[in-house]
């Protein structure tokens, strides 16, 4: 399979989303597995294409340079993945699939943890 991956600053300028009492009770009651996609923490993404120039995977980088969020996941199916964007209508710089997988299993590993 010819994977590319790139590093994008596109949709990096997210404001962090400070919901009101109604909407914190909303929440409660029909919880967002979505909720806790934190966007306005994402700094850059590194995202995964296969050979049609589709999004197959994503990570989103932090202020600090470590990973904040990833998808697809269990909760989560991806931000760049539900949209219909290929390759060509993402500026960026390739990058080598090592920094992509590093970043991929340094979220996954942390996750995993938090999880226990």
């Amino acid at each position: 399979m010819d994977m590319r991956y790139i590093r994008t600053k596109l949709a990096t300028d997210w404001e962090e989303e400070k919901p009101g009492v109604l909407m914190k009770l909303i929440r409660i009651v029909f919880p967002d597995p979505n909720q806790d996609y934190k966007l306005h923490l994402v700094r850059a993404w590194l995202i995964e294409f296969d050979a049609d120039g589709d999004p197959g995977r994503e990570v989103g980088i932090g202020e600090n340079g470590e990973p904040v969020l990833a998808g697809p996941d269990s909760r989560n199916y991806g931000f760049w993945l539900d949209t219909n964007m290929t390759r060509k209508d993402f500026p960026g710089d390739e990058i080598a699939q090592e920094e992509f997988e590093k970043q991929w299993n340094r979220w996954h590993s942390r996750s995993a943890q938090e999880a226990i």
